[in-house]
């Protein structure tokens, strides 16, 4: 017959199996003064990626059900990208500078496409002047075709080509998802030529409203028709 444990020793073993784990959850939750990396993946327990947050050149790429939409493409900013749990990314945020610019952006990504929704920050020299524009603004993009697919497309159809016919190519690609693709539709903020306010687009692109504040500190209020003229003349407010 066993002889039974000390009541004692019972005692000692509970108490070195509760240290134990609790030293176990307290390195789990250690709290470090400084921690650098050059990437930082936050995965769920299968790996699946859900945030990067990257310095420019090891940016995560965009992606959609997991594979990237464009390899080749290289991602300069450094910032936080988001993904869904099916691997798509979308949105994310970007903060960079140099001598002769400076960007800063927070945008939301269409279901399976890109961005439709931003507030953005972009400044940068011209000639020695700085340039400027910030607000928010919104897009509309088609459901049948992404501006990820037309890219794709384009570099399939154009790597053979010359670098003049693959920049007129690129023109045309861009005239049409700016028209139809990947529409202007509003934005609320401070424009290049120092006018602060609202303007609207109608479904192909086209500027239809502006209610702004001029530089001069004019109240203004525009109609357009679809060709860009004035409806009922100019509309100062005093």
């Amino acid at each position: 017959m066993k002889k039974p444990i000390p009541v004692v020793n019972l005692v000692l073993l509970i108490g070195l199996a509760s240290f134990y784990v609790y030293d176990r959850q307290e390195k789990d939750h250690r709290i470090f003064e400084e921690i650098k990396a050059e990437r930082l993946s936050i995965v769920g327990p299968d790996g699946h990626l859900y945030i990067s947050i990257s310095n420019p050149e090891r940016q995560a790429l965009a992606t959609r059900d997991g594979k990237p939409l464009l390899p080749g493409e290289n991602r300069d900013l450094p910032g936080i990208i988001f993904f869904n749990r099916i691997g798509d990314e979308v949105g994310g945020m970007s903060f960079d500078g140099k001598e002769d610019e400076g960007y800063s952006g927070i945008s939301f990504d269409q279901y399976k496409d890109d961005q439709i929704l931003a507030i953005v920050k972009d400044e940068y020299k011209v000639d020695g002047e700085w340039k400027r524009w910030y607000g928010m603004f919104l897009r509309e993009r088609s459901d049948s075709i992404t501006q990820f697919d037309m890219f794709q497309d384009f570099y399939k159809t154009t790597k053979d080509l010359t670098k003049e016919e693959r920049d007129k190519a690129y023109q045309k690609m861009r005239r049409i998802q700016d028209e139809e693709i990947n529409v202007y539709r509003m934005f609320l903020g401070r424009e290049e030529n120092r006018d602060v306010g609202l303007f609207l687009y109608d479904s192909k692109g086209k500027e239809r409203i502006k209610i702004y504040i001029d530089e001069s500190d004019n109240a203004r209020f525009e109609i357009l028709d679809k060709n860009g003229n004035e409806i009922n003349g100019e509309g100062i407010l005093k």
